[in-house]
């Protein structure tokens, strides 16, 4: 290789002087360069996966917890129409019902008065309750639910009521159990600097 004069349009900066001709110098400048670019690319691509996954993962919750709500809805109206079956057959139980309302009521043997629907006191006429109860037929309580008239005040036990209570503690259950679940499976932190835990 012979020195050649070479006229730059102005004065260069840096200068770096490479072994070989013209073309060895760019297919080595063409391979660095592809290299940057799949490096950047894969960066690229890391950052678009990450964020792919972190979409998967909120739409995974959000459709957990949709699914978990439609459930809920979903057995709560099951419940209703079983137990509205049962209500038109007459084979719901309203003796335990009103048994357990009088219960619940905290009435004790007092006296006070048991509001059913007009079927459920003619289900009722031959059942002997405490002294003091009277079951009266009343066509504003829908069939198995219950009223107790108290001097205290009145306790109402309504069949559609105590569905949706009954839904809503499931659901709130459900969901209680899908963060546990969620945060189980979260990725632990961990320490990066390498320092050891305390003891």
């Amino acid at each position: 290789m012979s020195p050649e004069n070479l006229t730059l349009p102005r004065r260069p900066k840096a200068v770096r002087l490479f072994p070989g001709d013209l073309d060895a110098f760019f297919a080595v400048e063409l391979e660095r360069a592809e290299a940057r670019g799949r490096a950047e690319a894969l960066a690229g691509t890391g950052k678009l996966m990450d964020q792919a996954a972190a979409r998967l993962d909120a739409a995974r919750a959000e459709a957990e917890a949709e699914l978990s709500s439609f459930a809920t809805r979903f057995a709560e109206e099951v419940a209703r129409q079983i137990l509205h079956i049962e209500l038109d057959k007459g084979t719901h139980a309203i003796e335990t019902m009103v048994r357990e309302t009088l219960g619940r009521s905290g009435m004790g043997r007092g006296s006070c008065v048991v509001h059913v629907h007009p079927s459920d006191a003619a289900a009722l006429g031959a059942v002997t309750f405490r002294s003091g109860t009277t079951i009266e037929a009343d066509s504003g309580v829908a069939r198995g639910s219950v009223q107790i008239s108290t001097p205290q005040g009145l306790l109402v036990r309504d069949v559609d009521l105590c569905i949706r209570h009954a839904a809503e503690r499931i659901h709130e259950h459900m969901r209680e159990r899908a963060a546990t679940k969620l945060s189980a499976e979260a990725p632990a932190v961990t320490d990066q600097g390498g320092a050891e835990p305390d003891a």
